[in-house]
């Protein structure tokens, strides 16, 4: 375990590597992913600062609040009336990656690693979806059209819920034999449901609450505790608390539509202090989404084999991607950018944690327990490298 010295000098590090790598993202387009990820290969793999082992205990703790937080970012940013026109397209997209993806990996597993069919089940969707910490943050640097910031970052929502459900049924059929398919259908739509009914009782409840404590100190730090206690209270329901952050978000940021509800604001006073809460906000998920990537790198486990199976799974799984797009978006606007969609790919420390979890729960009764989080490893590290030069594909004219 490393002192408290030395995790206090590498914070020092992340953070200013952080900010340097923005920079240099805005004035060249470069990757400052590429640079976050390097960083903690560095102090990880290469200079042995820190272990896998020493992350453990805190991986989930730190996956659900980066989920948490930025998703309240991206909420506030996005526009009401687009994110109801774009919601199906979005949805459309996830499910059909992720389902193609799963349907292939789980092939490729069974004849190619020597995995049983419900172990390759388990492996499919944590090497699809996309990651709402990757995906949102990169969305609102780039210059395209909103209706694909919001498509995007709606579709790693999705696929983020829809990843946990699905490992974890797989996982307990693994484990216990068999599982009852209604009662699975039935979590889907409640996590759903109930996530999207308490982000939006708890974000209508809060401009009310932010109209009357509008002349006091420390807001900011008020809304922070009602997003924390919003996601904890949907988890605690049985709902999705990611979703629910961000339709909090959602609403928070397009308050002058709620006038359709009734609720009435002065308008000049809510704008400086949604303006505010934005500021603040985007201070703490550049912290959070540097130490993200740091933590991708430092977890990260080189390995010839789990690389080649990476890459090829990977390779395969990019054009079951673009069919999805292809699928998903015909006939509208956004299938021009079908290809840029495409390469939008990136995954995170979810799936990173559903690996760890898969490989702690099976260890003792399957032999290629230790190969989920090796092979999701390196997944999350090639489609993230995919990912951060998109902006450069986008600059080439390649749509």
């Amino acid at each position: 375990m490393a002192d408290v010295t030395m995790v206090f000098m590498v914070a020092g590090v992340i953070i200013s590597v952080g900010f340097l790598a923005n920079v240099i993202f805005k004035k060249i387009g470069f990757p400052d992913i590429l640079l976050l990820i390097s960083v903690g290969i560095v102090f990880g793999p290469l200079l042995g600062l820190f272990s896998p082992e020493d992350l453990l205990s805190v991986t989930s703790v730190f996956a659900a609040l980066a989920l948490m937080l930025i998703l309240f970012q991206g909420g506030l940013s996005m526009e009401f009336y687009t994110v109801l026109s774009q919601s199906f397209k979005a949805a459309a997209i996830g499910f059909l990656y992720v389902i193609f993806a799963m349907l292939f990996v789980s092939l490729f597993s069974y004849f190619v690693m020597g995995f049983s069919w419900i172990e390759g089940l388990i492996l499919g969707p944590m090497t699809a979806g996309t990651s709402s910490v990757v995906i949102i943050p990169l969305m609102s640097k780039m210059k395209v059209p909103d209706e694909i910031k919001t498509t995007l970052s709606l579709e790693s929502t999705i696929t983020d819920v829809l990843n946990i459900i699905l490992v974890i049924t797989f996982l307990q059929i693994y484990l216990r034999g068999s599982v009852n398919f209604q009662e699975t259908i039935s979590s889907l739509i409640a996590r759903f449901a109930v996530g999207i009914m308490m982000g939006a009782i708890v974000g209508i409840a809060w401009i009310k609450v932010l109209e009357i404590t509008k002349k006091q100190e420390y807001t900011y730090m008020l809304t922070l505790a009602a997003l924390i206690l919003c996601y904890a209270g949907t988890e605690y329901l049985g709902g999705s608390g990611s979703l629910s952050a961000l339709v909090f978000g959602i609403i928070l940021g397009n308050y002058g539509e709620m006038s359709i509800l009734g609720i009435k604001v002065d308008a000049a006073s809510m704008q400086k202090l949604i303006g505010n809460i934005k500021n603040f906000q985007n201070e703490i998920t550049f912290l959070v989404r540097a130490l993200f990537f740091v933590i991708l790198g430092l977890i990260y486990l080189p390995d010839l084999f789990g690389f080649i199976y990476a890459g090829i799974i990977m390779s395969v799984n990019l054009l079951l991607r673009y069919l999805a797009v292809r699928i998903s978006t015909r006939n509208s606007a956004l299938y021009k950018y079908k290809g840029f969609m495409t390469l939008m790919c990136g995954t995170g420390l979810a799936n990173a944690t559903l690996s760890l979890l898969v490989h702690n729960e099976m260890m003792q009764g399957s032999s290629v327990a230790g190969l989920y989080p090796l092979i999701v490893a390196n997944i999350i590290i090639i489609n993230n490298i995919i990912t951060s030069l998109t902006p450069i594909i986008l600059r080439a004219g390649i749509k």
